[in-house]
């Protein structure tokens, strides 16, 4: 497994290739509840488009908007979630196939506070 700053996937891959053997290329990326810490998030997209191969995928588990202020000093969010439709507006800036949607039934819950995930699955093909 492979962690890296989600702005720079592309830098990160290129430093840690210094000590360990990766692609340069992914058939598969997965960011779950990540998206929220970023500071521009279209950045990140880019830069998943970036490592996936020809027939890659991405999967991205994130927040929906939400009203919990104190998350930013809690727990480092820049963002206070995303429409699901303002995902869908960026993704579709680099990836031909989008697919974004809440999750029924699942939220995250921390400190006695839920907040709804959506899932946006894009592919190159």
């Amino acid at each position: 497994m492979f962690l890296g700053i989600a702005e720079d996937i592309v830098g990160a891959v290129k430093y840690a290739k210094k000590f360990i053997e990766i692609p340069e290329e992914f058939d598969a990326v997965i960011s779950i509840l990540t998206l929220h810490h970023c500071i521009d998030i279209e950045i990140v997209y880019k830069n998943i488009r970036k490592i996936l191969s020809e027939k890659g995928k991405a999967v991205i588990v994130d927040l929906c908007e939400h009203s919990f202020e104190e998350f930013r000093e809690e727990m480092g969010d820049i963002h206070l979630g995303f429409k699901p439709e303002f995902i869908r507006k960026i993704a579709e800036r680099f990836f031909p196939k989008t697919s974004i949607r809440k999750i029924p039934g699942i939220c995250c819950k921390c400190s006695s506070r839920s907040a709804e995930l959506s899932v946006a699955y894009l592919t190159m093909l």
